[in-house]
């Protein structure tokens, strides 16, 4: 059995196996994992379709296109080669990225259970008094082409504004912020759709659902889980979803139904020092929103100075597909929400 290179969003074309997890070899169980694969939204752990004798066809570190046959599964009384032991690498998905980071060999390092990322630090920090140089491949890589392709096909415009966040802060329904802001979204894409389109080849496409995917900040890079459909979701429901979403993309959890397709993205610096920042457009989007840290200001009220908390939000936007009138309609559209959130 021939074991291909998944796709695991409609625009993934090609993706990197990061890690073997079993031996060239090796004999396998059904839904035993396999091999750790990179892509620029996020890391997935490929797992063993049925049991037999693994073979592996591309070396890992290698950058292969969707499709292409990474290795081979033969059924065990059918195995030319003898099957060699078999050997797993245990470590958390923490401990996985931080040695890729790192330049770690998991393989080097001896734990009791699985290893974390304290064992990684461990073995890096002891190799000392040289100069340490990162590869620059895998999910790393992945980011910072998609972020030049952005660059070289949009034509980005940005857009800022402050918006007061102090009856949103005061919910006590359990919200976040962020999961607040999503719902404004999803509610104001839905009355504003150029904002939610797609540019394909000669076509915006507007696509019948609002489809926001959130970026996730892990020590290995971004991670960009997807709530479907978010504008049929009230925001109770975001809450728990998006919580759920956001817990399993930091753990390397995500299935692929979860990752790529998202329609319009928002990425969050709440909990910096960044007040506001330029987001960078993941074609083929219209727009991204980002949001920065809350703030406190002085403000006037019945002619007296009082405080107020607020937020900036930074609309991206590509200006082919979206001028700035109906962008400038839709992030007021946003802060009317965001301030009085009982209409969400």
């Amino acid at each position: 059995m021939d074991l291909r290179l998944p796709q695991l969003g409609d625009i993934m074309t090609e993706g990197r196996v990061a890690a073997w997890l079993q031996r060239d070899g090796a004999t396998v169980e059904a839904g035993q994992a396999l091999y750790d694969l990179e892509t620029d939204k996020v890391n997935f752990t490929v797992e063993a379709p049925s049991a037999g004798v693994l073979h592996h066809v591309v070396a890992a570190g290698e950058t292969v296109a969707v499709g292409t046959v990474v290795g081979r599964l033969v059924a065990a009384g059918e195995a030319e080669v003898a099957p060699a032991p078999l050997v797993e690498v245990r470590a958390t998905p923490a401990a996985r990225a931080l040695a890729r980071e790192l330049g770690v060999d998991l393989t080097t390092i001896a734990a009791t259970g699985r290893i974390r990322a304290a064992d990684v630090r461990t073995a890096a920090d002891a190799v000392a008094g040289a100069t340490r140089f990162l590869p620059y491949d895998g999910h790393r890589r992945a980011i910072g082409e998609n972020m030049l392709r952005s660059h070289r096909t949009a034509a980005p415009v940005t857009l800022t504004t402050e918006v007061g966040v102090d009856v949103a802060l005061a919910r006590r329904d359990g919200t976040t912020l962020t999961q607040v802001v999503v719902r404004a979204c999803a509610v104001a894409l839905r009355e504003h759709p150029l904002l939610n389109a797609r540019l394909v080849d000669d076509r915006i496409e507007l696509p019948a659902t609002v489809d926001i995917g959130v970026a996730v900040d892990r020590e290995d890079g971004l991670v960009v889980p997807v709530l479907r459909a978010a504008d049929r979701l009230r925001l109770a429901e975001i809450a728990t979803r998006l919580g759920d979403l956001i817990d399993r993309a930091r753990k390397g959890q995500l299935m692929r139904t979860e990752v790529g397709g998202a329609s319009f993205m928002v990425t969050s610096l709440l909990r910096t020092v960044v007040d506001a920042f330029t987001p960078i457009l993941d074609p083929p989007q219209a727009a991204i929103l980002g949001i920065g840290r809350v703030r406190e200001i002085a403000a006037f009220e019945d002619h007296a100075v009082v405080r107020r908390q607020v937020i900036t939000l930074s609309l991206t936007f590509d200006h082919r597909i979206a001028d700035g009138g109906p962008a400038a309609r839709f992030l007021g559209r946003v802060v009317e929400l965001i301030s009085d959130p009982a209409g969400l």
